[in-house]
Order: structure tokens, then sequence, then C-alpha cells
């Protein structure tokens, strides 16, 4: 009765080290640990090292000792795939941290994590719902995470796709191949993305930079938030609904921008020549006077040749710009048009 009344009182500390092998055969590493902090990096060798840290509490000290010394890592092989699972005992409470270094040439797969994850020097990353912050590096394969609330950075991958929900902070840097993104909530920053960029996002703050680079396509749906991009040359379109969109263009490019709601489209146009073709529909459109002298007159819909047709306030501007060049394609609906030169 006593025991049962004063809880567990005591605590203990365990490290356990694992070495497994690594056969040739051996091409994915999948972790299962319900709680806690784990670091994976990759190697230059041969074999895989567990350390596994446990913290247990218990009724008294020996108790507590012994059950951290009963918290274990569990392996089981299954042809490409080698599966490590912490095993806890029933009595007390554990929480684990892994330390694993794995040959470089492994994946690394994580259903379901819940704390704070680094992944280092590794072939892939599959992580499946994530929990706490996640930091992943120096992948020469695909990354692939799920990422709920908290933050995650991603840097010097060869592809990405990341889904986040619960208004995560995302910093990706360094993607060599193409970037998808699925995202609710929170904020994306990220730059120097070499291949095709899909973005479907929902009140969420995004922002690009660092794109001179990529002449893979862009494509963005977002609706309720920001979108911000820097440095585009390649062909980009964005759709908006209710959403700030901000766009600066140093080179032309195909750029198509579609937005409907109050929140308006503003552009820094480009140096040299291009084809402006913009309408806001019940907004303001204006141009700055570099680009006017340049051509781009605004027309409204009250004017000579500038009838809409619907019975709507519109305001248009079609102009060669600099004898012309790739298409931008402007339309807000009720939202205004604000463009300005370099």
């Amino acid at each position: 009765m006593r025991r049962h009344v004063g809880g567990n009182r005591a605590s203990a500390k365990a490290t356990t080290t694992t070495t497994v092998r690594a056969p040739d055969s051996l091409r994915e590493m999948q972790i299962v640990m319900g709680r806690g902090n784990i670091t994976v990096l990759g190697e230059d060798r041969t074999d895989i090292q567990v350390d596994l840290n446990v913290t247990s509490s218990g009724y008294d000290a020996a108790e507590a000792d012994g059950l951290a010394k009963a918290t274990m890592v569990k392996f089981d092989e299954a042809g490409p795939l080698l599966i490590a699972k912490v095993v806890y005992p029933e009595p007390g409470q554990q929480r684990c941290t892994l330390d694993i270094r794995v040959p470089r040439r492994l994946g690394i797969r994580i259903d379901e994590k819940n704390g704070v994850l680094k992944v280092n020097h590794v072939a892939s990353v599959v992580v499946g719902t994530g929990r706490g912050e996640s930091h992943v590096a120096n992948v020469a394969g695909a990354v692939q995470v799920t990422q709920r609330g908290s933050t995650i950075t991603v840097t010097d991958v060869s592809s990405l796709r990341l889904t986040t929900l619960s208004g995560a902070e995302v910093t990706v840097a360094k993607v060599h191949g193409d970037a998808n993104f699925a995202l609710q909530g929170g904020q994306l920053r990220a730059e120097e993305i070499d291949g095709a960029i899909e973005v479907e996002a929902r009140n969420t703050d995004v922002r690009f930079a660092k794109l001179e680079k990529n002449r893979r396509a862009l494509r963005i749906n977002a609706t309720n938030g920001e979108v911000v991009l820097a440095g585009v040359q390649t062909e980009a379109r964005i759709e908006g609904r209710d959403t700030d969109i901000r766009v600066d263009l140093p080179v032309a490019s195909t750029l198509s921008i579609y937005n409907e709601g109050d929140e308006s489209i503003e552009l820094t146009a480009p140096g040299d020549g291009f084809t402006l073709d913009a309408v806001t529909t019940e907004g303001r459109l204006t141009v700055d006077a570099a680009l006017e002298k340049a051509g781009a007159k605004v027309i409204g819909s009250n004017e000579p040749g500038g009838s809409s047709g619907n019975g709507r306030q519109e305001f248009r501007a079609a102009a060669a710009i600099r004898g012309g060049g790739p298409t931008i394609t402007l339309r807000a609906s009720r939202g205004d048009i604000v463009l300005r030169s370099r």
C-alpha cells in the first residue's frame, strides 16, 4: 500500500551501445521509438552503431536502475530492411534518446516520431508523421517528411516532398532536384532550389529567394496567406485566393499571376523587354513613371477602348515594353495590381 501511495520516487540512467552488421544487401533502416530524440549520422563504415540513453523512474533506486537497463533496442532484419525498435518495460516511465551511426549508403525511415530528429549524410529520408523539431541535411537521395507543428530545416538534399500541418515553420536550402510542398499554416522560407517547384499552401507565409539558377517550372496555389518570390528567372504560375503576392522578376520570363480577393499583386518588373497583359476588376492598377513612359498605359473601363463588358469597373494595361518579350499576365479580382520598374 505504501508503494502505491508513494508512487515512483527514484530515477536512474543507463546507456547501452549495440553494434550490428550492415551487409551489402541492406538498403534501409527503420527506427521505431514512441517518444524521444533521435540523431542519425551517416559515415564511411560497414556496420551500424546504436547508442540508447535511458532515464527511468522507479519506486526506489534499485528498481529505477533495473527498469532503465531493461529498456532496449531490438533488431529485425527483413531482406534489405533493418528495423530497430525501442522496447520498454511495463513498470515506471522511460525517457530515451537514440544516437545512431550508419553507413552513408543507407536510407532512414521513421513512420512516427515525437521529439527532436537530426539526420545527416544518409542516402534517403522518410518521416511519416513528425512532432518536435526536425533537421535533415546532406542527403544523397529523396527526402519525404510530414511535419506537424514545431520547426523543420532541410539543407542540401537531392529532392524534397514536404507536408506540414498545424503551423510548422519551414526552412529549406539547396535542393538539387524537384521540391513539392503541401503546407497548412506556418511559414516557408526556401532558397536555392534547382528543380521544379510545386506548392499547395493554405494560411501560410511562403517566401522563395535565390532562384536565379533555377530553369524549371514553378507553380504555386495559395489561399489566405502571402507569397513572396525573389530572383525568379524561369516560367512561373501563381494562383491565389485572398493572398498577398509580391514578385521580383530581375530578368524577363513567362509569368502568370491570378488572384481573387482584396489582397494585392505587386510586381517589380524586369529591366529588359517583356509583353505586359494586366487586368484588375474592381481594384486599382498602378504603374510607375518609368513603365508608363515605356508604354504601360492604364486604361479604365469608362475610357475609350477600356470596356469590361460586364458592368464592373475594370483597369487594364497591355503593351510591348522595350520591344516586347516573354509575356507577363496579371489578373486580379477586387485586389490591386502595382507595377514598379527596377
